[in-house]
């Protein structure tokens, strides 16, 4: 694993990467509140085979915040992340995102379908939950990120990455580490509450849901899902996938929030054969 810092679109981005330009383009996008270390058991393991871009969202990890205007983050996010791919030279990719980062690969297909090779999402809440759904989703998300964001120690930090995941073990120290020095920046707590209050507001995030118009998702794509997830409802799921034309829901038994983190040796071989071979290669 490598790591550079870019500007893109005027922002200072912090990426990792893995893997040879030339090969197909992963673009690995994590939640709300979280940092590209979310990847960490797949960037080297997938990089062997595949050009693995993993990039710190606007305003997380070690990417610099920008002007919301007191809007919702995902179009800029949005914006944000197609000046990655492309500040990077890369036309077509497979973006594959976690919670809210699922939303923005999905919105990404919309706004560039030509551009979205196939498509991964995992464990989102953003895109499957209903709008009730989503609404008490967030005040957890806000509840537990607040612990660590206005108070970022060690053992808050701890405590919220272990918050999401079946096994409180299966959270690396790492990633606790990291979480403390990211929350710790001048910047970061404005930036959190700035994004997750806009976030909040139903009325304002509307434009952006995409359960609606789930039937327009015309990309093969691989619904990843732990059947324990804490923040996205298993049924909301199974229903929402059952209306793409091109959708297969692989269910991890025992797994939280994050599958790729959990139970990173399964997503990475589902991953390789969804990619390789299609929803056909894919066992649910």
């Amino acid at each position: 694993m490598k790591c550079k810092f870019l500007t893109v679109n005027g922002t200072e981005t912090r990426v990792l990467f893995e893997g040879e330009h030339n090969k197909d383009a992963l673009l690995l996008i994590h939640g709300f509140g979280s940092c590209a270390e979310t990847w960490m058991n797949n960037i080297d393991a997938l990089g062997r085979d595949y050009h693995v871009i993993v990039p710190d969202l606007i305003g997380h990890g070690f990417t610099a915040p920008v002007d919301l205007a007191g809007g919702p983050p995902h179009p800029q996010a949005v914006a944000h992340l197609f000046g990655v791919v492309d500040a990077l030279g890369v036309d077509a990719f497979v973006p594959s995102g976690s919670s809210y980062g699922g939303l923005l690969a999905a919105l990404m297909y919309f706004q560039a379908p030509q551009r979205v090779k196939k498509l991964v999402i995992n464990g989102s809440g953003s895109t499957f939950n209903t709008e009730a759904e989503l609404a008490a989703s967030l005040k957890g998300t806000y509840a537990n990120g607040a612990q660590a964001f206005l108070n970022p120690t060690l053992e808050t930090c701890r405590k919220r990455s272990q918050g999401t995941v079946y096994d409180p073990t299966s959270a690396p120290e790492t990633m606790v580490f990291m979480r403390l020095t990211s929350y710790s920046q001048p910047w970061m707590v404005e930036s959190w509450r700035n994004q997750v209050t806009a976030m909040m507001d139903m009325d304002k995030t509307r434009p952006y849901r995409i359960l609606e118009r789930l039937e327009r998702l015309d990309v093969e794509t691989m619904v990843v899902w732990g059947r324990e997830d804490p923040r996205g409802v298993y049924a909301s799921a199974v229903k929402g996938v059952q209306r793409m034309p091109k959708a297969k829901l692989v269910t991890f038994e025992k797994c939280g929030h994050l599958p790729f983190l959990e139970q990173p040796e399964r997503y990475n071989r589902d991953l390789r054969a969804f990619l390789a071979g299609g929803l056909a290669a894919v066992a649910a």
